[in-house]
């Protein structure tokens, strides 16, 4: 990560909150532009990832135009795409992991740490065994299509996907029982700030006071 993921946290906080709770302003976008320039070689693909999001957020906001409450409707739709793009940008290169490492860092209770991680270990296995019968299928000729088969053939993942997670997650839990586990998992992380996270927060903390001030 650019960032430090203490500093990605918090920011991400800090940021997400002010804009949820007022209205927008143009100087709100100083932040996700800072991150953007130093994610330079990845805009494109922030941006796509962002777009993708959009299709919910897109819905709501016709709904509130329909229901003539256009001010409401462009309120949200930018507001919301403020945050997911800052916080898409912040932890563009992050795998998620780097969260449960921020929360270290910040002092977080150990089962809320424990908990975040195998949550996420349960999820990266989940996502890798879905790619894998992707692959397969993929491999075998199967296109997806509106009919029965098609159906089937979800079911039948999803319904494998189901059993493997709870599967995993006795093993799991049967395996760090055996090891005495204590609720605790320890991280080898250094809590480094560096210039580029002074700079974040500073300017993070300049828009807040701005707010308030204004």
């Amino acid at each position: 990560m650019i960032f430090s993921p203490a500093i990605s946290l918090i920011c991400a906080f800090l940021f997400s909150s002010v804009v949820s709770f007022t209205s927008y302003e143009i100087y709100y976008l100083f932040p996700i532009a800072l991150i953007l320039f130093y994610n330079k070689s990845h805009i494109l693909k922030i941006f796509k990832t962002l777009v993708f999001l959009n299709s919910f957020i897109l819905a709501l906001s016709i709904v509130l135009y329909i229901e003539n409450q256009p001010q409401e409707a462009i309120n949200i739709f930018i507001r919301t795409n403020m945050i997911i793009l800052f916080n898409i940008s912040i932890f563009y290169n992050s795998k998620g992991y780097d969260i449960v490492r921020g929360f270290n860092l910040l002092k977080f209770p150990d089962s809320f740490i424990s908990t975040t991680y195998f949550t996420l270990k349960m999820i990266d296995n989940l996502t890798n065994d879905f790619k894998s019968i992707k692959s397969t299928l993929r491999a075998r000729g199967f296109q997806a299509k509106t009919n029965l088969f098609t159906y089937y053939t979800f079911g039948n993942i999803l319904g494998m996907l189901f059993i493997k997670s709870i599967r995993k997650s006795y093993k799991l839990k049967e395996s760090f029982i055996t090891r005495g586990f204590n609720k605790k998992i320890y991280l080898n992380d250094e809590f480094i700030i560096t210039s580029k996270d002074k700079i974040l927060l500073l300017l993070i903390l300049l828009v807040i006071v701005t707010k308030v001030i204004l």
